[in-house]
Parts: C-alpha cells; sequence; structure tokens
C-alpha cells in the first residue's frame, strides 16, 4: 500500500509543478494548485470543456482535464490573442491536455513505468460521469489560473504495472 501511496503522491507532485508550467509558457497564466487528493473517489463528474489522453504500456489509463466553459475561452483567447471559436477553445484543450500528459509521461518513463499516449480527445457537457474501476490510482487537484473565471480539474486514473 505504501508503494501505491508514493505513486498517487508522485502523480500529483508532477502534475502540480507542470500544470502552472504549461500555462504560464503557453498563456502566460499565473496558475495555482489546489490541495490535491491523492486517493480520489470514483466514479466522478466532470463538467465544461474536457480533454482526454490515454496512457498504455507499463503506466496504463487515462489523463483527464476539464475547464470551466469561461476558462476555457479565457485561455484560448489568451493564447490566440484574440477571439476563439469553439473549434479554436476544443485545439487549445486538446493541446494543453497533450502537453500536461507528455510532462506526466516523460517522468513516468523515468521512473521505469514506459508509456504511449493516444490522441487527445475533447468533449463538453455537464456532469460527465467518470471512472476506471480497475485503476489502482484515481488523483484529482483542482487549479485556479489568476485573472480567469472557474477552475482546472486535472483527474488521473492509472495502473502501474512493473
Amino acid at each position: 500500500m505504501a508503494a501505491l501511496q508514493s505513486h498517487n503522491e508522485l502523480i500529483l507532485d508532477i502534475l502540480d509543478r507542470y500544470v502552472p508550467e504549461v500555462l504560464s509558457t503557453m498563456a502566460g497564466m499565473v496558475t495555482t494548485p489546489g490541495k490535491g487528493n491523492p486517493n480520489a473517489p470514483q466514479p466522478t463528474t466532470l463538467s465544461g470543456v474536457s480533454g482526454s489522453i490515454g496512457l498504455g504500456g507499463k503506466a496504463n489509463g487515462v489523463v483527464y482535464t476539464a475547464f470551466s466553459e469561461n476558462l476555457a475561452q479565457a485561455v484560448a483567447e489568451k493564447i490566440l490573442g484574440g477571439a476563439a471559436s469553439i473549434q479554436d477553445i476544443n485545439d487549445v484543450v486538446a493541446e494543453l491536455t497533450n502537453m500536461i500528459t507528455g510532462n506526466l509521461k516523460s517522468h513516468l518513463c523515468d521512473a521505469g513505468f514506459n508509456c504511449s499516449l493516444s490522441i487527445p480527445s475533447v468533449v463538453r457537457g455537464d456532469e460527465i460521469s467518470i471512472s476506471a474501476k480497475a485503476a489502482q490510482i484515481s488523483v484529482e487537484n483542482t487549479y485556479s489560473i489568476e485573472g480567469a473565471d472557474g477552475l482546472l480539474t486535472l483527474r488521473v486514473f492509472a495502473i502501474l504495472i512493473n
């Protein structure tokens, strides 16, 4: 159980380091992690504009990002330097999800959990139910972004195979 807990904490630490870095680099926005939950309950719901990317290999699972509608629009407009269409917003959410998950993947590979990533997908809606009953790891954190309305939620379900 201690090894599993340390993996949960590792994933939260990676997210808390790279979510602010990605948003600072891409959008020039200061991002502050919430408290985080290394043992987040399942199932859960996401709302707004949600990106997802699958992990396959010794780290097997899925990473979800969920931006409130207002936050997704604000971040997309900041990155694009002006008005953003629904497709632009979807593309920005997909790319940010890809960058965040890519950093997580890199650190998991460095820790011996080699994996590959799927292509990102984006869905929109309220109360989208997600779960991964077989996942040993279920972590969640929220992030506030300075000057933007709404929160970014990250959720990771995973199984790490030695």
